[in-house]
């Protein structure tokens, strides 16, 4: 596996940039009524898990044009695709029109959706064709004509599909779609995920990589699937490489083939379960590295400590309580048991105060802090042993003050700029010629802050955050050398990484193709637009410095009354939002 570097261009950061002014120039909107409302769906009331949360949570149903960035389209609860094209010449829209209605396939559940079911998610994959996932268990591929003209010609069905015929899940949302001319033939290459909940606690998001192909013999399309990966963790990127031979996935858990998890579910099935969280060490249980993982790449437990106490953190499923939990503490031991699962045994480094002991259950992990019967003293580990093979310290804890260097207050940090410690967020190549990951890109305790489309026929591209900054970054995938794989740096967002982290209610985030904007909307009334300059502020320069650049910030707010924003778009001159009453039109 090769590590792959994210190689910043420093002709696209700004080092003069000196932040965003708040301009009270209004923004024009231009609001067109919605005579049936877009369909949306919510997670059911038995389904709770973290991932299918964001799962909902995430997804844009506006879905705009690659090719043809002012026409965008979103599905109504009459399940009929809807097509809006604002004409930027005159300022407004063409109307609403019925592009096409989806038929509704006999599920068992009388033609309507269920709960449980997810939402609509369209893909746009060539200047004609378009693939549809209903949410339930379908894809469908349609003609849509030539979108650059206007027509009223209704979009034809050219084939459907189920999306894993032998597993008969309900449910799907689909993360991307391909199209490819591959030895003069048609391929179309399809993914999409499903949350399930296996024998255990743990939710699991599984990814159906699916491929549709044209025989040009029978003239029909076939539909096959190529791989099934899974992850327990978020999944903040998936797309195709061209030629759709590697899937890029972003996940802050480890991504694995069905193969590999059935392959470590026996070998743990048949391993003592202390045998299988801590091997033992000249006679002493230990932990084998710091994130303490089981097979599943679910963590154990974290520790961190101060001068004079000790924190540990055992992550617990959603379910758990307090009366789940066992603690034996003396001063020299401790024993952690959760229902027959022990998490924690051994003898100590050093004595504590065992009266001292607290713990609290409380966002889906026991929370525990011990006082140390000798303060001002670190522990290199916790348990003690011969070798210094113990659960190191976890770093990104509330850390220790004595003798840390004063900080630098030009550049201070705040909570805000943290990721989650207990994340690990990797940008992985998964090759299915190879069927492995070939390369990974390591982004520690950050995510993605967003994904967008910028080039027509091009994998979306994704935005991490550079310091304070927002990088943007493409595939980079040269045919000739189909083994090498990498990423370009292609623009820059001033100061939107430390932006997005303050905005505690933010839902979605985009940025024009241009990069000369970006736009963050709650999930309702509040729109925030940042454009990177300023037209007022230019010319401006520090005293007896060099000249700086401002931005300019726009804050719009949408009535209550159209309810919570669904969806953004963007094009190099208008934001298109869509609310649950009305299609909004913020003109730049």
């Amino acid at each position: 596996m090769s590590a792959v570097e994210l190689s910043v261009d420093r002709n696209l950061v700004c080092s003069n940039f000196d932040g965003y002014k708040l301009s009270f120039d209004p923004v024009p909107v231009f609001r067109e009524e919605l005579p049936v409302r877009p369909s949306k769906l919510d997670p059911s009331w038995n389904e709770y898990s973290r991932l299918l949360g964001e799962l909902f949570a995430r997804h844009n149903l506006l879905c705009v044009d690659p090719w043809m960035r002012h026409n965008t389209y979103f599905i109504n609860a009459q399940h009929q695709v809807m097509q809006c094209i604002y004409d930027p010449q005159i300022g407004h829209t063409l109307g609403l029109r019925v592009v096409y209605t989806i038929e509704k396939l006999d599920h068992g559940d009388g033609h309507s959706q269920m709960s449980g079911d997810y939402n609509y998610s369209m893909c746009f994959v060539s200047e004609r064709f378009s693939v549809i996932c209903d949410g339930i268990s379908t894809y469908h591929l349609l003609d849509t004509g030539d979108r650059s003209r206007i027509s009223t010609d209704q979009w034809q069905l050219v084939t459907r599909t189920p999306v894993d015929k032998e597993s008969g899940t309900r449910g799907y949302i689909m993360y991307d779609a391909r199209l490819d001319v591959v030895q003069e033939r048609k391929q179309i290459s399809l993914v999409a995920g499903h949350v399930s909940r296996r024998e255990t606690w743990i939710s699991y998001l599984d990814i159906i990589w699916g491929q549709l192909a044209f025989n040009q013999d029978i003239n029909e399309w076939k539909y096959t699937i190529r791989q099934r990966l899974q992850t327990t963790g978020s999944l903040q990127y998936c797309a195709f490489e061209p030629r759709a031979e590697s899937l890029i996935l972003a996940s802050n858990r480890k991504i694995e083939t069905r193969e590999e998890a059935e392959a470590a579910a026996t070998v743990a099935a048949t391993t003592p379960l202390a045998t299988l969280h801590r091997p033992m060490l000249n006679g002493h249980d230990v932990a084998a590295t710091e994130d303490a993982e089981d097979d599943r790449g679910v963590r154990m437990y974290t520790w961190n400590q101060s001068n004079s106490d000790l924190i540990l953190r055992f992550p617990l499923p959603e379910t758990a309580t307090i009366a789940d939990i066992t603690i034996r503490c003396t001063s020299t031991t401790v024993e952690v048991i959760y229902l027959e699962q022990v998490l924690l045994t051994g003898e100590l480094y050093q004595p504590v105060l065992p009266d001292s002991l607290v713990s609290v259950v409380e966002a889906s992990a026991l929370h525990m802090s011990l006082d140390k019967q000798t303060e001002q003293d670190r522990w290199p580990r916790l348990l003690k042993g011969d070798g210094d093979d113990g659960v190191e310290e976890d770093v990104g804890g509330p850390p220790s003050t004595a003798g840390l260097p004063i900080p630098n207050l030009e550049d201070p940090i705040e909570e805000c700029d943290l990721g989650n410690p207990d994340d690990d967020n990797k940008i992985v190549r998964f090759n299915l010629p190879e069927n492995k990951i070939t390369h990974t890109i390591f982004l520690g305790s950050q995510p993605l802050l967003f994904v967008t489309n910028i080039r027509p026929g091009f994998p979306a591209a994704f935005a991490t955050r550079q310091g304070v900054d927002a990088s943007v970054w493409l595939q980079v995938y040269q045919p000739s050398r189909p083994d090498e794989w990498g990423v370009r740096h292609v623009g820059q967002l001033n100061a939107m990484g430390y932006v997005q982290a303050s905005k505690e209610n933010h839902k979605f985030t985009a940025c024009c193709p241009e990069f000369e904007y970006s736009v963050i909307c709650e999930g309702r009334r509040n729109v925030l637009v940042y454009h990177s300059r300023h037209e007022s502020a230019e010319g401006l320069r520090k005293r007896n410095g060099p000249p700086v650049v401002v931005g300019k910030q726009n804050l719009i707010t949408i009535d209550y009354e159209h309810g919570d924003i669904l969806g953004v778009a963007t094009a190099s001159n208008v934001i298109t939002i869509l609310t649950e009453g009305a299609l909004l039109h913020l003109q730049l």
